[in-house]
């Protein structure tokens, strides 16, 4: 009998002890995630940034003109390497080649028309593998293209019709802009892309810099050894990082083919809250003494023009886009043009219904200069990053869809929400 209730008075004291102790326990503090937000376009021209010398190399490739961006980004490029076929049914692959030049034309292609007289001159004094591929085009407008000027396709040429695979290499891996576009590779690496229309002098440069004296990564560094190409970065690529149905609703939005291009150009970057140029003034309007109370928050910066004290209609538009119920703050900022938008204001019996800067009066110098073309803009900020930007609101109805994409979990700007990959 005492061996029994000693049994059960350690299993009372046992149930005792781990009440005792998930009582005392403390609660695990909640983990807070920074957001991750799509990496941010950087304006920076490297062909202004690379040494003279290869910049005068590289132009007199380029037939005269400077080197873009997108073409420094195709240097170093893996070569496509899909099998293709030629018009007389051979098959083979780029790579079968330690060197290639691959000119990309098009049968609608004016310029691509006149270079074909060149090239006939350039494959009799050179016998480096040349295909010459139409991404527009086929087999017999092809044949009808080189009849027409006179011509009968070159022996030594390979002559390629649209190919559906190297055609979304071209365009999604080298992003080419332009016809015609001449390519050089060097095992099986991209080595040089010249942009437009070029001559047999041109062609000769492409030859030397493409196969022979190559552009190093070297070349392409600044002072502490980071690549140009890194710290550029084009709007193109902010828009390949979207996933195809957030670019989907961002087109929906756009009424006027501009809030695209700007929510790509500011998607990412940071708004500074705490520099300043203009100082205070009387003669603008400026209702907020201290900005950095927004850098937390969700905030709507809200552009408009007002010509004189009767454009009582636009202040009233733009109050019914807000929403007093929402944790979103919201500032407008007036552009000041011949007529003052803030002595507009001022003769008005109308208010905005949240505070109210003038771009010529104290405001942080990054709250403007991104290129507003109508009115009203709206440009969106999520904890001191720009998230997107909506031109010449439609409507409130449109309004909150510009608020859901830019400003709620589902904001397009995040990493997160495009995961989706690319079709």
């Amino acid at each position: 009998m005492r061996s029994s209730g000693c049994l059960v008075f350690k299993k009372i004291m046992l149930v005792l002890l781990l009440f005792l102790t998930s009582c005392t326990k403390k609660e695990e503090e909640p983990v807070i995630t920074k957001e991750e937000y799509i990496d941010p376009a950087k304006d920076i021209f490297i062909f202004d940034q690379i040494d003279g010398n290869l910049a005068s190399r590289i132009k007199d490739a380029n037939a005269g003109k400077d080197f873009k961006n997108y073409q420094f980004m195709m240097l170093y490029k893996d070569i496509y390497d899909g099998v293709l076929e030629d018009i007389n049914g051979n098959k083979f692959r780029l790579s079968d080649y330690d060197q290639v030049i691959l000119e990309i034309v098009s049968v609608e292609c004016s310029h691509c028309r006149r270079q074909l007289g060149m090239l006939e001159a350039f494959m009799a004094e050179n016998k480096v593998p040349f295909v010459q591929y139409f991404n527009v085009g086929t087999k017999d407008e092809i044949v009808e293209l080189y009849e027409e000027e006179g011509m009968t396709i070159p022996d030594d040429i390979i002559v390629v019709a649209h190919d559906d695979g190297l055609n979304d290499y071209l365009k999604k891996t080298l992003q080419i802009k332009t016809y015609p576009t001449t390519i050089t590779f060097k095992d099986d690496k991209v080595t040089f892309a010249a942009e437009g229309e070029i001559d047999l002098r041109a062609f000769r440069r492409i030859l030397n810099i493409g196969f022979t004296e190559l552009i190093s990564e070297d070349d392409l560094k600044d002072e502490n050894g980071v690549l140009y190409t890194e710290l550029s970065r084009s709007i193109d690529e902010v828009r390949n990082d979207l996933s195809d149905e957030n670019l989907k609703k961002l087109k929906a939005l756009d009424n006027d083919d501009y809030s695209e291009e700007l929510t790509l150009k500011l998607m990412g970057k940071k708004l500074d809250f705490n520099t300043f140029s203009n100082p205070h003034s009387e003669l603008y309007r400026n209702d907020i003494g201290d900005f950095s109370a927004y850098e937390d928050e969700r905030l709507v910066l809200i552009y408009t023009y007002l010509k004189d004290s009767t454009e009582t209609e636009k202040v009233r538009f733009i109050n019914e886009l807000m929403d007093e119920n929402s944790d979103v703050r919201y500032i407008v900022v007036l552009i000041e043009g011949m007529d003052s938008s803030s002595a507009a204001l001022n003769g008005m019996s109308q208010s905005f219904n949240c505070p109210v800067v003038s771009v010529l009066g104290y405001m942080p110098d990054n709250f403007f200069g991104f290129g507003i073309i109508a009115y009203p803009t709206a440009v969106f900020v999520d904890k001191g990053t720009f998230t997107g930007a909506y031109s010449n609101i439609e409507s409130p109805e449109k309004f909150k869809t510009a608020l859901e994409l830019f400003l709620s979990d589902e904001c397009i700007a995040y990493k997160r929400n495009n995961q989706i990959s690319k079709g």
